[in-house]
């Protein structure tokens, strides 16, 4: 690409239905190209009688996000028609034709094209009446998302000039969300809520200890056995001491007293399975319907919905905080007008997402179809530049087996995560960076 940095002045983009190539190209021109006077989108127009959508608010948003970096450049969007060759020869035409800089195309050398956007035919066509009315005044390139590579294209058989993107370009989530329209709600750790990481902090450290962590497991079988039903607090008569909940053969107990059930019964009371009779802890018994959702919310936290937030630590600590990631987030609530969605703990490096499912179950028909889903959703924001990874609770075996098969069909694009990659802890943060620049 150094045969034609330092002299752009003019770069058109194609824009498709996923925005982010095209972000990532505008971006790098940016930063990169010193004499980038104008971007200009070229998108299609809504043609409902071919079956053929606007791209418009694709490039609306593009150019929301992208002119608060644009500094002096100015931004134009255009809109052709894509039904067929003619009508995209006729308006790229028109468009390069009805431009005061193009009418001495002889004196005229600082055109480059992006082609990554839009349709097959959409590129084809834009690329030869580009090539045809402006000549050698205008250079080309493509974004290879799959490699992160920025692609010169001279037209000739002569090896491509290029160059990898993935360290020079980054996203944050808000700006992300707003490429495609999204609005957030998002669940901050510092919210100040009963579930959040700082609430439960001294358990989620605890419990990063193999030892607790394994104990907590057979703690956690015991609960099942004693209260299966997940869609109930748990059962009392008044009766029903604390310490028959936390027995102490379990060493998690101690643990799980202090640090969840006292703390919750003290600090947010209507979340507590609790109630205290003479200085000694039992079971509370007159639970009205407002109660039993918050005591099953408190239930689904305590049996599993930590396991995201522990995820989620450690990623902090241990990439983002140590700045090999440039974004981390958890929980995420994805809103748009016509679809919602969660996912549980998400990253960024550079301008790649992967998104993170947290399972404790350990079937493997349930996570290979949570597998599925968390692809789906990442691929829904970020497209070709995404991947995905689902923790679960399978053993090495089931884990090994689910993994090859999603690898096989998926490319790689998703890594699959058992118990027995969490420890040691390092093992488990080594998996994660391998995958991050795979």
């Amino acid at each position: 690409m150094n045969s034609v940095m330092n002299r752009i002045e003019y770069l058109y983009l194609l824009i498709g239905t996923n925005p982010l190539s095209n972000y990532v190209v505008a971006d790098f021109f940016l930063k990169h190209e010193t004499n980038l006077k104008e971007i200009h989108f070229i998108h299609s127009t809504e043609d409902l009688e071919n079956g053929i959508q606007s791209t418009e608010p694709v490039a609306v948003h593009l150019k929301s996000v992208l002119e608060r970096k644009a500094g002096g450049v100015r931004i134009f969007l255009h809109g052709i028609r894509i039904k067929d060759s003619f009508s995209i020869h006729t308006d790229i035409r028109a468009l390069l034709s009805g431009s005061e800089d193009f009418k001495n195309v002889q004196d005229f050398k600082n055109v480059h094209l992006n082609y990554s956007g839009g349709t097959k035919e959409m590129a084809l066509h834009s690329y030869e009446t580009f090539k045809d009315i402006l000549g050698a005044a205008v250079t080309f390139s493509y974004f290879d998302s799959r490699r992160n590579r920025l692609k010169e294209d001279s037209g000739l058989e002569e090896p491509v000039e290029s160059v990898f993107l993935g360290d020079k370009v980054e996203i944050h989530f808000d700006e992300l969300f707003e490429l495609h329209g999204y609005s957030t709600i998002p669940i901050d750790e510092q919210s100040g809520s009963v579930f959040s990481v700082e609430f439960f902090r001294e358990f989620l450290d605890a419990i990063q200890n193999p030892e607790f962590f394994e104990d907590y497991l057979e703690w956690r079988e015991y609960f099942f056995d004693v209260y299966p039903n997940p869609q109930k607090p748990i059962p009392a008569d008044g009766k029903i001491l604390l310490s028959d909940l936390l027995p102490p053969n379990f060493s998690i107990s101690e643990i799980l007293e202090k640090t969840v059930f006292l703390k919750i019964h003290h600090e947010m009371p209507e979340y507590s399975f609790l109630e205290e009779r003479g200085g000694v802890y039992y079971l509370r018994t007159e639970i009205s319907n407002k109660q039993t959702d918050k005591l099953i919310e408190t239930r689904k936290y305590i049996v599993g919905h930590w396991f995201e937030q522990y995820v989620y630590l450690l990623l902090k600590e241990n990439l983002l905080e140590k700045g090999l990631i440039s974004d981390l987030d958890l929980n995420i609530m994805i809103q748009s007008a016509t679809k919602n969605f969660e996912i549980d703990v998400a990253m960024i490096n550079g301008y790649e997402l992967f998104g993170i499912s947290c399972t404790t179950d350990k079937t493997q028909s349930l996570c290979k179809s949570k597998g599925f889903e968390i692809l789906h959703r990442t691929k829904q924001i970020a497209g070709d530049n995404s991947k995905s990874i689902l923790m679960t609770f399978m053993n090495e075996k089931n884990t090994a087996e689910i993994d090859a098969d999603l690898s096989d069909i998926l490319e790689d694009r998703l890594l699959v995560l058992g118990l027995d990659d969490l420890f040691p802890k390092e093992k488990f943060i080594q998996k994660i960076t391998d995958f991050l620049i795979l």
